[in-house]
């Protein structure tokens, strides 16, 4: 695999509330999932034998933003609040442990009591329910656009709501760096990336089997690439490699603080 220069040179950047913390004065060591799944993802970011004061001026429900990366090509993996905060002794380091939700906060929190009138589409509520979030709205374009004729009323909880509307319109829904996504399940984000062994590409994807309803299966691969923070949920990207070369969507997947990115990937 060739290596380039730049990948030799790691650079992390972490802001929790009022203070900026960078790799070249601390450890930071981190774990951040992406995915689908409906439910928040929750990063685990750890920062080494910080000062008394630095330590009591991170609160919970703190804002976090890391962007992490390779010298000349840096960017955001991680956006949230901190749900719980820890600090812990580990022989001789201090270890200040952050628990970090994408949108968390607002996902369980945010109640609704309201009535949709006759007419009403499920693209229409969904953003009007969506708008209560406090997120970024990055797109909503459910797989099918249901009118209620009768209109439509809810009370509960906008988490319950989103979800049961997604099922309805055979769409999926997540959020990634807080920004909110329903749509197709099949769709994704375009990046115009390649991933070869030039640009980052670890060893071979591995091919997963999964089984499905009706005893269908579904092809995936695991890959493995360094660090990269163009690759997350849903990016549509190219692969070449010994055993796979085409277009792939990214399901699912982590960065760590090796400066690996895993992920699972499907053809498209």
């Amino acid at each position: 695999m060739v290596i380039k220069m730049k990948f030799w040179i790691r650079e992390v950047n972490l802001k929790a509330g009022d203070k900026e913390f960078t790799g070249d004065k601390f450890e930071i060591d981190f774990r951040v999932p992406f995915s689908t799944k409906e439910e928040p993802d929750i990063s685990e970011v750890k920062i080494y034998n910080l000062s008394k004061s630095s330590i009591e001026s991170i609160q919970s429900k703190a804002y976090v933003i890391l962007n992490a990366g390779y010298k000349g090509d840096i960017g955001n993996i991680l956006s949230g609040k901190i749900e719980n905060i820890n600090t812990e002794w580990q022989g001789v380091d201090k270890i200040t442990i952050m628990k970090v939700s994408d949108g968390g906060f607002e996902w369980r929190n945010t109640k609704v009591q309201k009535t949709y009138q006759a007419g009403s589409t499920s693209k229409y509520i969904m953003q009007d329910l969506a708008s209560m979030l406090g997120l970024e709205i990055a797109e909503i374009n459910p797989k099918k656009d249901i009118t209620y004729k009768l209109g439509k009323s809810i009370s509960g909880s906008v988490e319950s709501a989103l979800k049961q509307l997604v099922k309805d319109t055979d769409s999926k829904m997540y959020i990634n760096k807080g920004r909110l996504y329903i749509r197709d399940a099949n769709k994704g984000t375009v990046t115009g990336f390649l991933l070869n062994s030039d640009t980052g590409l670890i060893g071979s994807p591995e091919r997963i089997e999964e089984e499905k309803e009706k005893g269908k299966k579904v092809i995936k691969y695991k890959v493995e690439s360094l660090l990269n923070h163009k690759i997350s949920t849903d990016s549509l990207i190219k692969i070449e490699s010994k055993t796979i070369n085409g277009n792939y969507r990214v399901e699912s997947g982590v960065h760590t603080g090796d400066f690996i990115t895993e992920m699972v990937v499907v053809p498209v």
